[in-house]
């Protein structure tokens, strides 16, 4: 195990994910706040040297704004509780950000993957994200994502279609391109740099 405090990790995003659950909070919303969150960046590179606290008013602050919700009246849902380990458990063995798991993994999905899921070992789970990863690439993605086409792509940032192409298909190395295709791409989507990069997964 990469860190001494996946389950304090775990019980943070359990948190945020049964007070989403049970305001009827937008999935999307939510994804992009732990996505772009600085608790959740410091989990990707486990950076914690002491144990990880997130203060609840902090946390119904920093997600929720104005909605008043009391985390110690938030019941743990089974199906919440199961992905929040789930989505830790893939970080952990992947190292991408959480940004690009969502991209593979949704929430809403997650949750319909609960039935299924629950009573296997993570590594199921995990194997079934990584044969994701390896057919598509986060451009990919990203393209059938929000329906932009590589031609309207490539007018737009002014790179070339073969290029685009290219690092679709993963047949040229993301990670070794111009950083300023890379900013680009990561501007057009709206996504870090890390997420667009394509952190490589380890096989173990």
């Amino acid at each position: 195990m990469r860190t001494n405090y996946l389950y304090d990790y775990v019980s943070s995003m359990e948190r945020i994910l049964s007070s989403a659950y049970k305001l009827k909070y937008s999935l999307d919303a939510v994804e992009k706040y732990i996505s772009n969150s600085a608790y959740f960046k410091n989990v990707e590179k486990d950076k914690y040297y002491f144990t990880p606290v997130m203060n609840d008013d902090f946390l119904v602050e920093s997600l929720f704004g104005y909605i008043h919700v009391d985390l110690s009246q938030v019941p743990v849902y089974s199906q919440t509780s199961w992905a929040s380990e789930a989505y830790i458990r893939i970080q952990e063995s992947t190292h991408l950000t959480f940004e690009a798991i969502f991209l593979y993994i949704p929430i809403k999905e997650m949750y319909d993957l609960y039935p299924l899921y629950h009573e296997m070992d993570f590594l199921h789970l995990i194997e079934l994200f990584k044969k994701r990863f390896k057919e598509k690439s986060v451009l990919e993605l990203l393209l059938n994502k929000y329906k932009i086409s590589l031609s309207v792509l490539s007018k737009q940032l002014n790179i070339s279609y073969s290029t685009l192409f290219s690092l679709k298909k993963r047949r040229r190395d993301i990670q070794t391109t111009n950083l300023n295709i890379v900013v680009k791409l990561a501007n057009q989507f709206k996504v870090r740099i890390e997420t667009i990069g394509e952190i490589v997964i380890e096989d173990n």
